[in-house]
Order: structure tokens, then C-alpha cells, then sequence
């Protein structure tokens, strides 16, 4: 194991180095005259994405929003560690009031529609890994606003980011898993927001897994007490198609991230690719919290369109990015 993550860390050097990118470019090149490729989402030659529709996307990502509100099956977030002192007290004798139901907070860098879908679906079901640069940033800004998001809302700094597993049939259908692709992008380009680390903290419980491993994705801390974290896959079936209760029936009690109390005192952001109904979400959230784990939120690339979600931009994520007014742009969202 040590000769093979020399060897990986050697290939990783070269391919990132200056010789290595250019080598990677007259590839490209040389590719695109024996083999045409098009963009994936206008159909323009010789680029798998072309300039205008990265821009259109890029601009349409820029200021992640909250798109918990019509994912009926997320989890409620973690209830106030202080209530607050100013809330009517209970008289004797009676029940206190039973406070709202407050979905879990889940980021996402754009609406799953148009071009930004397009380019999610090539990227993770058509084998267009090269599109992994485009993406990795995208994700970056949605994480730099979780990341934000519960050090406003809870004072909680830095937090542990752990993606979601894999579907088995989707590893064997491509030999790679999308979002670890993109966190080891995001990781080698120094995207993570400051402090944070990545780490593949949920796995598949026991009698659910098809015994294959899935990359790890560490970054700094290790996972204490030893638990888990083999970064298994999630049993074959996947969720597309299903409908909200299938979707929550299909993930539950699926993953684990060990026995009672291996991960108290971390605090947990979740990472996934699609928000639709919130299921594989949930199915996490209750893992990490199954094993004392406190999860402060979640964060995705896209969430599929929901009339009720709150879709309006809470800040500009991405370094350098520029206000475009009032609204979210959903009207130009790609």
C-alpha cells in the first residue's frame, strides 16, 4: 500500500505539473481530430463543453442558494445547543409547544435543469471525466457556502465534509465514483474551505455491501476510534425514478458510520452530487448521527426545481464573484 500511494502521489505530481498539462492538452488535441467530440450540452465541435455554455452554467452557479424546502425527505436539523432564554415559558401542568419542523440546510450551487444537468448527467453517466474541472469548482462554491452558512447560524468552525457513497451498479457501470473524483480535484487545487478536511466517514452496512472498497478521500484527521470509513458502496439499485417514498425506502438503514458514539464531538457536512427528495441525504445524516456525529448541513451541485424551495442567493461563494442583482437568475440558470 505505501509503494502504491508513492506511485499515485508521483502520477498526481506529473499530470498537475506544467509538462504534464501541456502533454495533456496535445492529447486532447490529438483526440479531437481521430475522434470528434462535441459540446455535451449545444452540440458545438471540438470541445465536450464549449465557452459559451460553461459561461452560461458558470453564471447560473455562482451564488448558491438553500434548497431544503420541498426535499420532503431530508431530516430536521440539529435542534438549538441553547434555547433561547427569550421564549414564553410552560406553565405548570402543561405540554411545551412543539417547535416547527426545520428541514435540514442543504446548499446547492445550481438548479438541475438545462445545461447544468446536461453536464452533470455526461460527466457521471457517459464517461466525460474531463469535465471533472469544470465541475470541482462548481461543488467548491456550494461547499464555501455550507461551510459559511453554520458558522453564522451556529458558531460551528472548521467542519468534517463527508460525501455520500456510491451506488455498487454505478461503480460498475463506470469504474469511478463522480464525487470523489471531484473532492480529490477540489483537494489537490487547495478548494476546501480553510480548516475543513474530507473524509469517507459513512459506509454500507453489514449484509448490504458488495464487498468492493471505494477510493478514500481523506484530507488531514483521521477518523477516530478506528470506526468504519471503509468508503464502501451503497447496495446496487439506484434511485432515479423512484418516487419519494421508494427513495427512502430503497437507502434506509443502509449505511453506517460505526457503533454508538465513534464519532462524537465531530461536527459533519454532507456532500452529494443531485438533491431531489432528500433520501440518500437522510439515509447519511442518519448514520453520522446514529454514531454521535453532529451534522450541520449538507451541500450539493444541483437540486432538482421545487416550486416552494427558497431559491433566492444568500452570497457570492465563489472568490471574486460579483452580485448580479437582485433574484436568483433562476430565469438564466442553465
Amino acid at each position: 500500500m505505501g509503494a502504491l500511494g508513492t506511485l499515485r502521489g508521483q502520477l498526481d505530481r506529473l499530470l498537475y505539473s506544467g509538462p504534464g498539462r501541456a502533454l495533456a492538452a496535445a492529447v486532447s488535441d490529438l483526440a479531437a481530430v481521430l475522434v470528434p467530440v462535441s459540446c455535451v450540452v449545444c452540440g458545438a465541435p471540438d470541445q465536450c463543453l464549449c465557452g459559451g455554455c460553461a459561461a452560461r452554467i458558470r453564471r447560473g452557479t455562482l451564488h448558491p442558494y438553500f434548497a431544503q424546502d420541498g426535499a420532503g425527505a431530508l431530516p430536521a436539523e440539529e435542534p438549538p445547543e441553547h434555547p433561547d432564554p427569550q421564549s414564553a415559558p410552560v406553565a405548570a401542568g402543561q405540554e411545551p409547544a412543539e417547535a416547527p419542523f426545520a428541514p435540514l440546510h442543504v446548499l446547492a450551487a445550481g438548479v438541475y435543469a438545462g445545461g447544468l444537468a446536461q453536464t452533470l448527467l455526461a460527466f457521471k453517466n457517459r464517461g466525460h471525466t474531463d469535465l471533472a474541472g469544470f465541475l470541482a469548482p462548481v461543488l467548491a462554491g456550494a461547499l464555501q457556502a455550507a461551510v459559511l452558512d453554520a458558522y453564522q447560524n451556529r458558531g460551528v468552525y472548521p467542519l468534517v465534509l463527508v460525501p455520500v457513497p456510491g451506488t455498487s451498479a454505478s461503480l460498475r457501470k463506470r469504474g469511478y465514483v463522480p464525487l470523489v473524483l471531484l473532492l480529490k480535484r477540489i483537494q489537490h487545487h487547495q478548494l476546501l474551505p480553510a480548516g475543513c478536511t474530507v473524509s469517507s466517514l459513512v459506509s454500507v452496512s453489514a449484509g448490504h455491501g458488495m464487498g468492493k472498497k471505494l477510493p478514500r478521500v481523506i484530507s488531514g484527521a483521521a477518523r477516530p476510534g478506528g470506526a468504519g470509513g471503509s468508503g464502501r458502496s451503497v447496495p446496487a439499485g439506484t434511485q432515479k425514478g423512484l418516487g419519494s417514498s421508494a427513495r427512502r425506502r430503497n437507502v434506509r438503514n443502509t449505511m453506517t458510520a460505526g457503533p454508538p458514539g465513534a464519532l462524537a464531538g465531530i461536527d459533519c457536512l454532507v456532500l452529494d452530487d443531485v438533491l431531489t427528495t432528500g433520501a440518500t441525504l437522510a439515509e447519511a445524516v442518519r448514520a453520522l448521527r446514529a454514531a454521535g456525529a453532529t451534522v450541520r448541513g449538507a451541500a450539493v451541485i444541483a437540486a432538482t426545481p421545487a416550486p416552494a424551495r427558497n431559491t433566492v442567493p444568500i452570497f457570492p461563494a465563489v472568490p471574486g464573484a460579483l452580485p448580479t442583482g437582485g433574484g436568483n437568475g433562476i430565469g438564466r440558470r442553465e
